[in-house]
């Protein structure tokens, strides 16, 4: 070969291997892009809204290739996240409902639901290719169809939603079934008249056996038809039992029906009123009215003579096992489980059982700001009425100077709830530090506080007085104003022991400038103006000189006092001047209510010869109980009492008011309904309770891709509902599972299962002495008889092994 052709063969090889490197390359940037890697600019591509590029999407949705297709699908989904319009693709779109690619169904099922009540005519075209779909081998494809089916919001197609559904959920796959389970709600609320025929569907689903299944269709039930407790009397004990199995919010809609249905089937717990008592109660000893379910040593006679009545608690068994099946999701990780078990044990345990749901709230508190808000709000409502249930936490309470402003308040309000005469000194001292935050607010609140905690522990209201005094003599001006404030509430019931307080609080006038501050001091020593009958009269004295430059809320306390002075001193000629020159004061203001008020007391305070009024007199008579009359002792109350009245775990109780869909909870029985309803047998039948057989192929559980298993050709296999649950593969058929007894034979189980490797091993042996001898049809023959022959020894010899007993 001469060299010319060395060198053309060389050229040739370079060009080729420069073509394979820019494929390469390419591959490389695509899969890059798909999978969202840095080089690949991720999905950042897709929100380029350039006229170009949207004039390009109907000619790729047109395309034959799928990665084309895919991309202007992407386009179009990233627009309808940007909230740009693109029903105008809705034709190009809708022809791709039929594609074999699981990822262009996807984003066309996504569009479809965007659409579909814009364009009611194109969507009912797809209906046909959904219907064709809910019987696709692949899981996936079925239960997306049903989904899009239920989506697509159109009431005409409401019967043939409802024929889908029962078509679902006597699917293999507990997925499947799952979806039909949450498009239920969906056709309700498309057509309400179908209710009768998805009750029957409810009905159906809940006896499946999956707990996949279950929660979806409680989720349902609590839509469609929360009350019917008919359909869940049969149940009652399978979903106890479940609880621990379900997803997490299937968990939480399954507890509020359990709360529910327990309010409604079993009596009070607590009939004495220990849930409203706020003294801890006394440990009792639960007992059942028959002695299933209980393991506890109270069934012999013996026992119950000894203890008193009551010191026992009868429960119904079925009560009981609601409670026991529940204290394990007390550590659960999601804050929305806890949150329903607390709520069932507030509601519907006995009190002195109650206090396990305590520890587990706390736990909550090192969640997200968000979580942990939510959480204390309800422990600040519950602890209105149980407090003790948290004083062992008492220091989980405490403000951090990192958290928020509605935390810290909200823990506040805690503090001084669970607040009692061991901890008062503590908090006391707690309180102090709070005071020198630099947030204004939040010093507001904690003075408050103290004064609340003067209300909650009766016996700390002089050290708490002490502590608001001192503060008086603070340079914050705030802290002063929000003291006095507080004082004024806490001295308004007069008594000889509170005038000194009340004497310094009149020498802070001069200073004080803050309105309110200024006008609870006024109002305040018209309260005590027959125990300190000096000091009133000269208050009165310097509030009239500074009359006109003051708020119109202290103008208003300073007509009241002038009143108050002249009702107990009418014939002080003084007073009468200094009445008369603030009334004529008063008189032409510029607020209205300042005037009116004048008007009001002028009437009362100044008559007027001649005229004879019968009801003005009479009120004359009585002006002195209308303006001095007594007090009702201070309460001091925090904005979560106004949410008490609210459910524990409501959204309701948050916005402290009611919002649509709130329903509070129904009282619990005065007789106890009949308990057989729930000893029914569970019913042969159920969904999920046979074995069902699937023909293998993608999205099947026994499917796997390329030969793993021998054959890669059809067949059929099938699955264990257990097995099918938890979604992994089951590749022994029933019969394999043999029984001995109540129980599984594993022994033979396992022989079966070496037979068949065994089975494969042979297998394998002839593919590789076909391949040898593949010269000749002799030889071929020869090698054929031969690994026949190896089969039926190495099946006679598994045989043999499986009749052999057992050693170790």
């Amino acid at each position: 070969m001469e060299v010319s052709d060395y060198i053309n063969s060389a050229k040739t090889f370079a060009e080729k291997a420069a073509k394979l490197s820019q494929k390469m390359s390419q591959g490389l940037v695509e899969n890059a892009r798909e999978f969202g890697f840095p080089g690949g600019d991720s999905g950042a591509q897709y929100f380029d809204t350039s006229e170009e590029k949207m004039r390009n999407i109907k000619r790729q949705l047109d395309s034959k290739n799928d990665r084309e297709k895919l991309d202007g699908l992407k386009r179009l989904i990233a627009m309808i996240s940007k909230g740009r319009d693109v029903s105008e693709f809705f034709p190009d779109v809708v022809k791709n409902v039929i594609s074999q690619n699981i990822e262009i169904r996807k984003l066309v099922y996504i569009f479809l639901l965007r659409y579909a009540e814009q364009e009611p005519d194109l969507a009912l075209l797809s209906i046909n290719s959904f219907q064709k779909d809910l019987s696709d081998k692949n899981q996936i494809i079925r239960a997306m169809a049903l989904r899009v089916m239920s989506g697509i919001r159109v009431p005409v197609i409401s019967p043939i939603v409802l024929v889908s559904i029962r078509k679902c959920i006597t699917d293999p796959s507990p997925y499947v079934r799952k979806t039909a389970a949450y498009a239920i709600p969906k056709c309700y609320s498309l057509d309400d008249s179908q209710k009768e025929d998805l009750v029957e569907v409810i009905a159906t689903l809940l006896k499946d056996r999956s707990s996949i299944v279950i929660g979806s269709t409680i989720m349902a039930f609590n839509e469609v038809c929360p009350n019917r407790f008919d359909l869940i009397h049969p149940c009652y004990r399978k979903l106890c039992s479940m609880l621990g199995d379900c997803d997490e919010w299937g968990q939480m809609s399954i507890l509020n029906l359990l709360l529910r249905y327990g309010r409604n089937q079993f009596l009070n717990p607590n009939p004495n009123g220990e849930h409203e008592s706020r003294i801890p109660p006394k440990k009792k000893i639960v007992k059942t009215n028959k002695p299933f379910y209980s393991d506890s040593s109270l069934d012999s006679d013996d026992n119950d003579d000894k203890l008193n009545v009551d010191d026992v608690i009868e429960l119904d068994p079925d009560h009981e096992l609601l409670l026991k099946s529940c204290v394990p999701l007390l550590q659960s990780r999601n804050s929305g489980v806890v949150l329903a078990v607390t709520k069932l044990y507030y509601y519907l345990a006995p009190a002195a059982e109650a206090e396990k749901i305590a520890r587990p709230l706390v736990r909550l508190l090192r969640t997200h700001r968000e979580q942990c808000y939510v959480v204390l709000t309800n422990i600040a409502t519950m602890a209105l009425k149980r407090p003790y249930l948290f004083e062992s936490s008492f220091q989980q309470f405490y403000a951090q100077s990192t958290e928020p402003v509605f935390i810290r308040n909200t823990k506040l309000d805690i503090l001084t709830t669970i607040a009692t005469e061991a901890n008062i000194h503590t908090l006391l001292t707690e309180l102090q530090q709070y005071v020198k935050s630099p947030n204004k607010d939040f010093v507001a609140t904690t003075i408050q506080a103290i004064a609340r905690c003067a209300t909650t522990v009766p016996s700390a209201a002089d050290q708490c007085l002490h502590l608001l005094m001192k503060l008086l003599k603070s340079k914050n001006e705030l802290v002063v104003t929000e003291s006095v404030i507080v004082l004024t509430r806490l001295l308004q019931i007069p008594t000889e022991e509170k005038t000194k307080s009340v004497i310094i609080l009149v020498k802070l006038l001069d200073s004080l400038k803050a309105p309110m501050a200024r006008a609870n001091i006024l109002w305040l020593v018209g309260q005590y103006a027959e125990i300190l009958p000096k000091v009133g009269p000269d208050v009165l004295r310097q509030a009239v000189k500074n009359f006109m430059n003051e708020n119109h809320i202290t103008k208003l306390q300073i007509l009241t006092l002038s009143a108050k002075l002249i009702c107990l001193n009418a014939t002080h000629p003084i007073l009468d001047s200094l009445n008369q020159y603030v009334l004529n004061l008063a008189r032409y203001d510029t607020d209205y209510d300042v005037r009116d008020r004048a008007r009001f007391l002028r009437a009362l305070t100044i008559p007027i010869q001649g005229e004879e009024k019968p009801g003005l007199n009479q009120l004359r008579q009585h002006l002195k109980a209308i303006l001095l009359s007594n007090k009702e002792a201070p309460v001091i109350e925090s904005d979560i009492q106004d949410a008490a009245d609210y459910n524990i775990g409501s959204l309701s109780l948050l916005a402290h008011q009611p919002l649509p869909g709130y329903e509070p909870l129904p009282d619990f029985p005065e007789e106890q309904p009949d308990s057989s309803v729930r000893d029914i047998d569970e019913l042969e039948g159920w969904s999920g309770s046979r074995t069902v057989v699937m023909e293998s192929g993608f999205g099947n559980d026994s499917y796997y891709p390329g030969d793993r298993f021998g054959s890669s050709g059809g067949g059929v296999s099938t699955a264990l509902s257990g097995i099918e649950a938890i979604g992994s593969p089951s590749n022994y058929s029933s019969s394999s599972l043999k029984k001995k007894g109540n129980e599984y034979d594993l022994d033979a189980f396992y022989n079966e299962s070496s037979e068949e490797e065994d089975e494969e091993v042979g297998e394998a042996y002839t593919t590789s002495t076909e391949d040898e001898t593949s010269s000749s049809e002799e030889e071929e023959e020869s090698s054929e008889e031969y690994t026949t022959s190896s089969e039926e020894e190495d099946m006679s010899d598994s045989e043999a092994d499986e009749n052999q007993p057992l050693q170790k």
